[in-house]
């Protein structure tokens, strides 16, 4: 499992370094590769210790084996910061926020979509061998504090992608907080929330892409009247504000109901707390700079790139892509509801 996992970092690395030669690009490329490999050999020492304790690799095999209280708390510290790497944890997420932004659209949704999946694969699995409650203080704060500082950041940024990368930041360290908590009522919540993030972002990315490609750009302050020039990619931005919130009868809306209610159970204060940050807080900050795209006035005799007054709408591939993903975030919805 171990070397499956690592083999998928060698086609991710070269996407980055060869589709978009820039020296920016570069720079990408070598921090992901530095910082994931980091956490990599994190789980390396913990694999290697956990083979060389019980003796055998297999995993039905190592479940039986009793560790100590110590072993079981370092190994499940190791094994929270080495996959926290790749998911990203709070403070290792400037790498991913970096990456996003200079690595082309296409890696954008494949690394958001799936790679980072991998990463909250590995440490459920590994984790599960232990039988140990994981919730401690120091991973619940962790996680708290990756939520608060993506929150915050989102209310600053003008780079829509990079501001759909701190989106999808906070999901994640909201998922990985699941993950952590790990009873089996969490588990399906955050089940459900990696099938959301999963269509959310790719959502996300490729409407960034489309509003790229049309404009040339992706600077807030340089993108206005979206909904004027573009009606109906205006109104895929609007649908995807409405998905991001969470809005009833939406797979977010589910899965975050699975998540929040169970944690109300446990500590109501800091279920208060992230609903507060990551619905409220977040949420607001996010909008504010897709409606000021969508709403914002369109300059008709200004100088640059505001001068194109006829743009192209989203053409039948495009619309057809969009169609399919909210789709499948509303019938998942209902399939989930029906399931469980």
């Amino acid at each position: 499992m171990f070397l499956l996992y690592e083999l998928l970092l060698v086609p991710s690395f070269l996407l980055v370094f060869y589709i978009s030669p820039s020296r920016k690009s570069t720079q990408a490329s070598l921090y992901f590769v530095i910082w994931t490999q980091i956490g990599s050999f994190l789980v390396l020492c913990v694999v290697l210790y956990i083979i060389m304790s019980s003796g055998c690799t297999s995993i039905f095999l190592i479940k039986n084996f009793i560790f100590s209280d110590v072993e079981t708390l370092l190994l499940s510290i190791f094994l929270f910061f080495g996959f926290g790497f790749k998911v990203p944890v709070w403070p290792f997420h400037y790498w991913l926020t970096k990456t996003h932004v200079e690595a082309p659209s296409g890696f954008s949704m494949y690394l958001s979509g799936f790679l980072v999946k991998t990463a909250l694969y590995g440490f459920y699995k590994i984790i599960d061998i232990f039988s140990f409650e994981s919730n401690s203080v120091l991973f619940s704060t962790i996680c708290a504090i990756g939520i608060i500082d993506a929150s915050l950041k989102m209310w600053g940024q003008t780079d829509l992608k990079k501001l759909v990368a701190y989106g999808t930041v906070q999901e994640m360290n909201i998922i990985y907080l699941v993950f952590c908590w790990g009873n089996s009522h969490n588990v399906i919540g955050g089940i459900l929330f990696c099938i959301t993030h999963a269509c959310l972002s790719t959502f996300m990315f490729y409407l960034v892409d489309c509003i790229y490609r049309r404009y040339h750009t992706r600077s807030v302050l340089e993108i206005s009247g979206l909904l004027e020039k573009t009606p109906n990619l205006g109104c895929c931005v609007l649908l995807m504000c409405v998905l991001y919130s969470g809005l009833p009868g939406t797979l977010k809306f589910t899965s975050e109901f699975y998540i929040l209610s169970s944690f109300f159970e446990i500590t109501p204060f800091f279920s208060i707390l992230v609903v507060f940050v990551a619905n409220c807080l977040g949420l607001i900050g996010f909008s504010k700079s897709w409606y000021n795209v969508t709403f914002g006035m369109s300059l008709m005799h200004g100088s640059g790139k505001q001068k194109i007054q006829k743009l192209m709408d989203l053409t039948l591939k495009e619309f057809f892509i969009f169609f399919i993903l909210t789709f499948t975030l509303v019938l998942f919805c209902f399939m989930s509801n029906f399931n469980f």
